[in-house]
């Protein structure tokens, strides 16, 4: 019986988060879902990009995903966000290293030499270790990190 308290804690609270995104879906900018190598980099070359890496059966993933919606609305014109599905691309989300989700950062610019992340403490950095949120993550930290790589950009 106790088993089973968790389960239901995690499913009542992901329903009462995806309950209270519901808004005029003309006014909402969606997550790119369709993603790869070349959509990213086009993305990037635009400004920076929120990635999203997880998949639709991981409950932190679903929970993430109404505040990647309103960061996307948020940020439409100045940053991108993206969602890599890793059932579904797995090569492309492979390619980024995972062994959590959901797995999420800001590429902040890309260069000759690969992409350049935004971590949170502000600073640059080729390593995504350095620069990646694994789990849950709060709609504030991650506007901070998309704050700081779009003041970068400029």
């Amino acid at each position: 019986m106790n088993k089973l308290i968790l389960p239901a804690i995690a499913v009542i609270a992901v329903l009462f988060v995806l309950a209270g995104t519901q808004g005029d879906p003309a006014e909402e900018t969606e997550i790119t879902t369709a993603i790869n190598v070349q959509h990213l980099n086009d993305a990037i070359a635009e400004g920076p990009v929120l990635v999203e890496i997880g998949t639709d059966s991981c409950p932190a993933c679903i929970a993430q995903k109404p505040i990647l919606k309103d960061i996307a609305n948020d940020y439409n014109g100045k940053a991108s966000v993206m969602y890599i599905n890793a059932e579904e691309t797995r090569a492309l989300a492979a390619s980024f290293n995972i062994y959590s989700i959901p797995d999420m950062f800001v590429i902040a610019e890309i260069t000759d030499e690969g992409y350049i992340y935004m971590g949170a403490d502000g600073q640059t950095t080729t390593d995504r270790n350095r620069a990646r949120f694994i789990g849950l993550t709060s709609k504030g930290t991650l506007t901070d990190v998309l704050d700081a790589a779009i003041e970068y950009r400029e």
